[in-house]
């Protein structure tokens, strides 16, 4: 591509700028739904790889070390930070995969299981609530009138605006089944919450 084709492509792409990159109908209409798709993903390839870093209020709770007010740096320091700037960006490329039996330190472990929340939150809505206890319980309700040969579902008569009222048949969900459903949403707010919190931590 040359430089001519380049400058007309940005042109059209700075033109176009709301549908790029584009979505289906269907993904702008579930929006939520397709941003999960591509954050859990996100979220599964980070914590895959060994990170360096965490975020610095958690830092703070495992640092003890207090700092040298006596400390003035000298050339020699900012030579050996250059050198060591140097050599961080140049492994950056060859990041070595997580070590699930490797020895990490408390912050570091906290910080993976903040993550982890984050994770489990977004493949929960990706996959449409696979372990939401309501859902579960009404599927056995489908099931259950289904093998009585009873239909799940009863529709009334349509209205003038071809309406019909839609009545579900079985019975009413338990206390616990609310109960345990909500917390079950309170768990998916916490992942979700954690990932604003944290949303600019999430570079190493």
């Amino acid at each position: 591509m040359n430089n001519r084709q380049r400058k007309k492509l940005q042109a059209k792409m700075k033109f176009n700028l709301p549908n790029v990159p584009h979505f289906t109908a269907t993904e702008r209409w579930n929006l939520f739904h397709t941003f999960s798709v591509y954050i859990a993903a996100g979220l599964r390839i980070f914590l895959s790889y060994e990170i360096f870093g965490v975020p610095t209020e958690i830092a703070e709770k495992y640092d003890k070390e207090e700092p040298d007010k006596n400390f003035k740096p000298d050339k020699k320091f900012f030579d050996d930070l250059q050198d060591e700037i140097e050599k961080m960006i140049e492994e950056k490329n060859k990041i070595p995969e997580f070590d699930l039996h490797k020895e990490i330190s408390p912050e570091m472990k906290e910080w993976r299981g903040i993550l982890m929340k984050m994770l489990w939150a977004f493949e929960e809505i990706r996959d449409d609530y696979p372990n939401s206890p309501y859902d579960k319980w009404h599927m056995r309700q489908i099931f259950s009138l289904l093998k009585n040969r009873k239909m799940p579902i009863e529709f009334g008569e349509a209205d003038e605006f071809g309406l019909c009222e839609v009545k579900l048949n079985g019975d009413e969900p338990p206390q616990e089944i609310l109960d345990a459903e909500e917390k079950y949403r309170e768990k998916i707010q916490e992942g979700l919450e954690l990932f604003t919190k944290h949303f600019f931590s999430l570079w190493d």
